[in-house]
């Protein structure tokens, strides 16, 4: 089912059946709630951060994600990085960048994602820092890289 069908669904029904709706969505793995302290947010299944607060769907603040391709060493070096680049860039410290890959399967230092709760931005990044992204080598197709920078 796509996110348009459960978006209009949940248009559709009335405010006592919008409970109803949104307890078969969540038990049909359509939906899945935040576990947020403060929040608990209905996301469709294929968010993989809550849309209301940008946590993961256990309520815990985003986190890493290392791909296969990637060793968890590499983030000694790109982590610190990273957060010296928004300093000297007098930018605010996102929660987290995530590197998605080229079709060469190089990871991009352009187009890259800013986390900042739950809002998101698009990002270029200089030399040093694509220089950094070629020492991790190729990623293997579709690999997304994250590292949380709130540590």
């Amino acid at each position: 089912m796509s996110d348009t069908v459960i978006e209009k669904t949940l248009r559709a029904a009335n405010e006592q059946q919008e409970g109803v709706v949104r307890d078969v969505f969540r038990a049909a793995g359509l939906l899945w709630q935040c576990k947020g302290r403060d929040c608990l947010f209905d996301n469709t299944a294929t968010e993989e951060l809550c849309q209301g607060c940008g946590r993961q769907p256990d309520g815990r603040r985003i986190t890493d994600r290392i791909p296969p391709s990637a060793h968890p060493d590499d983030f000694a070096e790109l982590r610190p990085l990273l957060k010296a680049h928004f300093a000297d860039h007098g930018k605010q410290l996102p929660d987290a960048v995530t590197f998605t890959t080229n079709f060469d399967n190089d990871w991009r230092s352009y187009d890259t994602t800013l986390h900042y709760g739950p809002r998101t931005e698009l990002y270029d990044f200089d030399d040093a820092v694509e220089e950094a992204l070629y020492a991790l080598g190729t990623a293997l197709p579709g690999e997304h890289l994250r590292v949380a920078l709130y540590r």
